[in-house]
């Protein structure tokens, strides 16, 4: 039993959150007998007022039941339904966390919202249905880059890869990586690290879910990455994204490609927005893309049906014998 009376604002407040909000209010005597029920303290109706008006004191959205019938409501909330939804959306179609780890965050997120509420996102069980990552330490492994970071310092760490029978091993049998930490980077639901390093004198991507046993060197310190040639011509570090979709590194090229439908124009500008020049001469659309050559390849390739490839023509002898292999395959 709660004996001290002075928390009742607490218990109201508690009480407001769980179950009340535009279409769930509580009179004054519902308020009282959740609190009996749930903590065991008796209140008296004058205590119930004097801890909601305190709370509108205090600038909590306690509002009264517009249709009449009596009751209050709280309005306020950390979060506006809109805005958990847009959350737990992200995070439900994030593949870089596990599927436990997906409904924890979920679950607290949504836990501002009222129990009536909280049924809308019934669908965060099925969460863990989802192919994802089954790397459990993706927020450990991010706060150590971070903290690197932070400290100016290197970081090494072990990478995974899969075998023929779709299992887990250590690339290289456990060789271990020394990088310094560039950048953290969300990309497709997936967290990544750019990160240099001696041995080629390269910056390269590394999946955070993929790394195992990451710690801080204390010994080395990080370099400042626009001292790196990586991005030193980059202004900003989204700059540089635009040149590198899909995450891989290299130096970007200028395209040149023919639209060849309208659906082309939505996948130019998901992808490269208005980084893409798009221009229209006697032969039709065109536009000019600047992309890191792989990522180019690999893109091309995914939407080889609305476009064609007009130069470089070494991308357009890439493409041609790629898909040519493709059809040689299904021959």
């Amino acid at each position: 039993m709660i004996a001290n009376k002075k928390v009742s604002i607490i218990l109201v407040l508690r009480v407001l959150e769980e179950y009340s909000d535009e279409n769930h209010f509580l009179t004054h005597q519902q308020i009282i007998d959740k609190i009996d029920e749930e903590y065991d303290l008796q209140l008296e109706r004058k205590s119930i007022a004097n801890s909601l008006s305190l709370l509108e004191e205090l600038g909590y959205d306690i509002t009264k039941n517009p249709n009449g019938g009596g009751g209050v409501a709280l309005f306020s909330r950390t979060f506006e339904k809109s805005e958990v939804t847009f959350l737990v959306d992200a995070i439900f179609s994030s593949k870089s966390i596990s599927g436990s780890q997906a409904q924890k965050l979920t679950k607290k997120i949504s836990s501002d919202l009222s129990k009536y509420d909280r049924k809308s996102y019934a669908y965060l069980d099925k969460s863990t249905e989802v192919s994802r990552t089954s790397n459990k330490d993706v927020f450990y492994n991010i706060d150590i880059i971070n903290e690197a970071i932070r400290l100016g310092k290197w970081i090494g760490f072990k990478y995974i890869e899969f075998n023929d029978d779709g299992k887990e091993q250590y690339r290289f049998k456990g060789y271990v990586y020394h990088r310094s930490p560039c950048y953290l980077i969300n990309n497709f639901g997936r967290y990544y690290l750019l990160g240099y390093g001696y041995k080629h004198n390269d910056v390269a991507a590394y999946r955070v879910d993929y790394m195992k046993e990451i710690y801080i060197m204390d010994e080395r310190e990080r370099l400042d990455p626009m001292t790196l040639d990586e991005f030193k011509n980059y202004k900003s570090l989204s700059e540089y994204l635009n040149d590198h979709i899909y995450m891989f590194g290299g130096k970007p090229v200028n395209f040149t490609i023919q639209l060849l439908n309208p659906h082309a124009m939505q996948y130019i500008d998901d992808w490269f927005g208005k980084n893409a020049e798009v221009y229209k001469d006697k032969d039709g659309l065109k536009a000019k893309i600047r992309c890191g050559e792989l990522a180019f390849f690999y893109w091309a390739m995914q939407y080889g049906e609305h476009i064609q490839i007009l130069s470089p023509q070494s991308m357009v002898d890439k493409v041609k014998n790629a898909a040519q292999q493709i059809l040689d395959q299904y021959k």
